[in-house]
């Protein structure tokens, strides 16, 4: 084999001289740069912890053969000096590509014109030779195709984990000033399923991981996905923490969300669950069964009217009013606030339709259900409705009113939803004062009747697969963050994500109106 000195740079001969690798062996402005940085941020606890194969990799970074354009990096999100590498690496990148000092990205069909000039002038002023000039035309030729979408940006940011684990890696880039909003691909890697199809996410040979990637990025289409940020806040008396921490000093968190949140059951149930979460999937589907069975047969669930008081709009005006005593009637006639008719154990909030783990369209499909307010107008008023979608702005509620209305809608009769209302951001979920009678000692009988829960004013809240426990709650804020882009898939067999169905009836509605 010949060996090379620096001083060989300089030969003509060797300058027609090139590999098509990941190697350079001459200073030339393309030869084997990667043109698009995909960043994986792995919760190495999440699920089954399937994310714990991909940090324990011996490598840094790698490309793959049917991609060699791509390069991967993966990084712990748990871990706080690997995670602060992997911001540096994207902030990195992000100056160079301001800077346009990152290779245009093509694909292996795309290839020099042969009418280019033989001599063309590179980005620092520097006539190239022939051989240089080529190089700099030609990428290492894969197999794969990457969609029209993913040849959009240069950076691409993915989570593997859950649905907290996508909100976290939010959180992160927005701590360290990438604006995500603004070109970064952000996509939750193993969400294209409810996991992943074997137990070991890299394969034989990295074969499971390769398909992942390549899927995810040949059979794309970009879409746009609101992210939304959530204050929680507690009365002086009380505090707001995570299920899974002690700490009682917080009065106030403040969480971004994307996905659902669930005031009730989800947060009651999730909040026994973390305590005693496991690294088999298996038997956290058990723990949360045996959790769910606590609740349904020992407990029992309060009904959020004992804590919920309205639903206030930005400037401090009811748009919706919770009675506590679910037997009285509310005003009628003109100007009525709008009122909660009956009692509900969990109020959902969703941006995207996506419950209990999965997709489900429980405000699409509902035909039923519009008695659960009076007096509706404004945003509960179905009138002024628009489709369900994860890019408009708003927040869709709902409210499952008992355990038969909430084990119906897990078998499927969905026909039946309690829609309350269609929100435009910012707004607001007023609790009752603690000091109101309601939470005031009054013998035995209150205390064998009601819930401990209820009794101790403490309220469970899901927010984007996390799980917090709030004393004394005083309001929850809903204001519009932000609104990134995803890539959901768009396969040549017809499949689509629900981001991509979104994205495209938004364009649809926007031509329309155009026209």
């Amino acid at each position: 084999m010949t060996e090379h000195s620096l001083s060989d740079s300089s030969d003509s001969n060797q300058s027609n001289r090139r590999l098509k690798t990941s190697v350079r062996l001459q200073d030339t402005e393309n030869e084997g740069r990667p043109s698009i940085y995909l960043f994986i941020f792995v919760n190495p606890l999440s699920g089954n912890r399937q994310g714990s194969y991909l940090i324990h990799l011996p490598i840094q970074h790698f490309r793959l053969r049917r991609l060699p354009q791509v390069q991967v990096e993966i990084h712990n999100c748990l871990d706080p000096k690997d995670k602060e590498d992997g911001m540096k690496r994207i902030a990195l990148i992000e100056s160079k590509v301001k800077q346009n000092e990152i290779p245009p990205i093509r694909t292996g069909n795309n290839k020099q014109p042969s009418s280019a000039p033989a001599n063309p002038v590179n980005k620092r002023g520097h006539v190239m030779s022939e051989g240089e000039a080529n190089a700099a035309a030609t990428l290492p030729e894969g197999s794969g195709t990457l969609s029209p979408s993913a040849k959009t940006r240069h950076i691409h940011v993915w989570s593997a984990g859950g649905d907290g684990t996508v909100m976290s890696v939010v959180n992160m880039l927005e701590e360290y000033g990438i604006p995500f909003g603004t070109g970064n691909d952000f996509s939750q890697v193993l969400g294209w399923g409810r996991t992943t199809n074997k137990n070991d996410v890299l394969g034989a040979n990295l074969n499971e991981m390769e398909r992942l990637i390549c899927d995810r990025l040949e059979q794309a289409d970009a879409a746009r996905l609101d992210v939304f940020r959530v204050i929680m806040e507690s009365h002086a008396s009380g505090h707001v923490r995570k299920a899974d921490s002690d700490d009682k000093q917080q009065k106030r968190v403040t969480r971004n969300m994307s996905n659902y949140m669930s005031i009730g059951v989800q947060g009651y149930v999730g909040s026994g669950f973390e305590k005693h979460r496991t690294n088999k999937r298996f038997l956290n589907i058990l723990v949360y069964t045996i959790e769910s069975c606590k609740w349904v047969f020992w407990r029992k669930f309060p009904p959020i009217n004992h804590f919920i008081e309205f639903i206030m709009d930005d400037n401090h005006q009811p748009v919706l009013q919770v009675p506590h005593n679910t037997s009285q009637e509310s005003n009628q006639g003109e100007g009525a606030v709008p009122t909660l008719n009956g009692s509900a154990i969990d109020l959902v909030i969703q941006n995207i339709p996506h419950i209990w783990g999965r997709e489900v369209d429980l405000w699409s499909e509902a035909s039923t259900g519009l008695e659960s307010v009076t007096n509706r107008r404004g945003c509960t008023d179905p009138t002024n409705w628009t489709p369900q979608l994860a890019n408009d702005g708003k927040l869709e509620m709902i409210a499952l009113g008992n355990m038969y209305s909430y084990i119906k809608k897990l078998l499927n009769a969905r026909r039946h939803v309690s829609r309350v209302g269609q929100f435009k951001t910012p707004f607001e979920i007023v609790f009752r004062n603690p000091s109101s009678k309601h939470y005031q000692k009054t013998g035995c009988l209150d205390f064998a009747t009601r819930n401990r829960y209820e009794r101790k004013n403490i309220m469970g809240v899901m927010c984007d697969g996390e799980f917090f426990i709030i004393k004394d709650p005083k309001t929850i804020r809903f204001e519009h963050s932000a609104r990134i882009w995803t890539l959901g898939r768009d396969s040549k067999d017809g499949k689509q994500g629900r981001l991509v169905q979104d994205e495209k009836f938004s364009a649809g509605n926007k031509g329309e109106t155009t026209a």
